[in-house]
């Protein structure tokens, strides 16, 4: 097992001891860094001690001037240079990329369209603003092309059903708005079928029994379908959302390779249960994506974490069917996604569902499903994050990190990527180290995680 460290907005963290924070993560294992959004905190950012600075009050800025001619290319406005040219720090920053490529590392840079022009609607579905981003890509890799490629996280479609929770993530019946018809019509769907559909759907979600649920929902696939009311424009719908995503990313990744044919590029789908909610097909994406990152984010509240939106799907469920208990809405999770957390019959389960059965079970199967969408285990490099930041979630303990990791190793997993080197603890990185390299010993390599709980 091998680890990718991802080094994510505050550049500075790494920027001015990038050499010595190199060498303590090449000894503990990490081949590979994902670096980005590309973007220069405050001017006057300073070393505070050790690693850790204090940011100041201008916005983020690019490292980079962009090349009008990409963007007359692919027909769109290019965005306006940087008011700062910071000259110390790009020249600095092209010297920790080749740096870390001389060491034999890959090389991605993560959100690679950051700073991209003016679209003109939904990323998803609007080609205007595909094509945007993807000449803010072809023009990041050409300034930078000491480095391998780029990482994708998003677009995707909403996945979350508490409507309290949108700001965050996108609720799922909020995901059609009337800017998706001409995509809709394009990809050979009737947009006014599919609203119909979902308005079903929400209905059907508010009016479930007891026994309904006892007499359908561990009937498998037959049996879920008639839970959610055999229903074939919400069949259609589910398929709509796999067909105009995974349009959107063969669109940018074909733009790409036009320009960069050699990039390496790469997708954030969630969790595999979870990735065809949001639109994500692993199978279809790993025909012409590089590699796929799925998300091994597995703690309670926050976003993005399986057993928070687990949680989220039983409070929504039981409330808007006051019938229910949690086993019967945890019943319909489990017949949605086939999601069956051990030991959980109850939402206050889910406080310490992380235990060595849900690492046997739960673990091993999300990563078994994300490797089976792939020809070899190389292309499948999940996201791995403690939960508490920037996602806001309860944190999971090193000792379930390094349990998580041990399981994915025996499951197939070969390399994970580390979200991210800002919010490294000691603990996380004793854990990684140990499984991945040679063991930290924090007395005699002088390097310290930066552990800053930064977004």
């Amino acid at each position: 097992m091998k680890i990718w460290m991802d080094v994510m907005r505050e550049l500075e963290l790494v920027l001015y001891d990038y050499e010595r924070q190199f060498d303590a993560w090449e000894e503990g294992g990490v081949t590979g860094l994902v670096i980005g959004p590309l973007t220069f905190a405050a001017a006057k950012l300073l070393p505070v001690s050790g690693t850790r600075y204090v940011e100041g009050d201008t916005p983020p800025f690019a490292p980079y001037d962009p090349d009008p001619a990409v963007y007359k290319r692919f027909g769109v406005q290019a965005p306006p240079p940087p008011c700062d040219k910071a000259p110390e720090k790009r020249v600095l920053l092209e010297k920790m990329l080749v740096n870390a490529k001389k060491r034999g590392w890959t090389v991605l840079i993560f959100q690679a369209g950051t700073g991209a022009g003016p679209g003109g609607g939904n990323l998803i579905t609007d080609v205007r603003s595909q094509a945007a981003m993807t000449a803010r890509m072809v023009d990041t890799l050409a300034h930078y092309p000491m480095i391998d490629g780029a990482v994708m996280d998003g677009p995707e479609w909403g996945y979350e059903i508490a409507e309290h929770f949108y700001k965050r993530r996108s609720f799922i019946f909020d995901n059609l708005p009337a800017e998706v018809e001409p995509s809709c019509r394009e990809l050979g769907y009737a947009y006014s079928e599919l609203v119909a559909a979902k308005d079903r759907f929400y209905e059907r979600l508010h009016h479930l029994t007891p026994r309904a649920i006892e007499a359908m929902a561990g009937g498998g696939l037959f049996g879920a379908l008639a839970l959610t009311g055999s229903d074939p424009g919400l069949v259609a719908w589910f398929d709509y959302r796999i067909d105009s995503l995974t349009h959107f990313f063969r669109v940018v990744r074909d733009g790409i390779a036009a320009e960069h044919p050699g990039a390496v590029i790469g997708c954030g789908p969630r969790s595999a249960s979870f990735a065809p909610l949001c639109g994500y097909d692993l199978t279809h994406l790993a025909q012409f994506m590089d590699i796929l990152l799925p998300k091994h984010y597995f703690w309670h509240r926050g976003f993005d974490g399986m057993l928070g939106t687990v949680g989220r799907y039983v409070e929504v469920l039981t409330e808007w069917n006051p019938s229910l208990s949690d086993a019967a809405a945890l019943s319909v999770v489990e017949a949605l996604f086939g999601l069956r957390l051990p030991g959980v019959t109850q939402r206050s389960d889910l406080e310490t569902a992380l235990t060595p059965e849900f690492c046997a079970q739960v673990v091993t199967r999300e990563t078994r499903m994300a490797l089976a969408a792939v020809d070899e285990p190389k292309r499948i490099v999940p996201w791995v994050d403690a939960g508490r930041m920037p996602h806001d979630g309860d944190p999971v303990s090193a000792g379930f990190l390094g349990q998580m990791l041990r399981t994915a190793q025996n499951a197939g997993l070969e390399r994970f990527l580390y979200h991210h080197a800002g919010n490294l603890t000691a603990a996380e990185w004793s854990v990684m180290s140990a499984l991945c390299g040679k063991p930290w010993q924090p007395l005699q390599s002088g390097y310290i995680p930066a552990d800053q709980m930064v977004l």
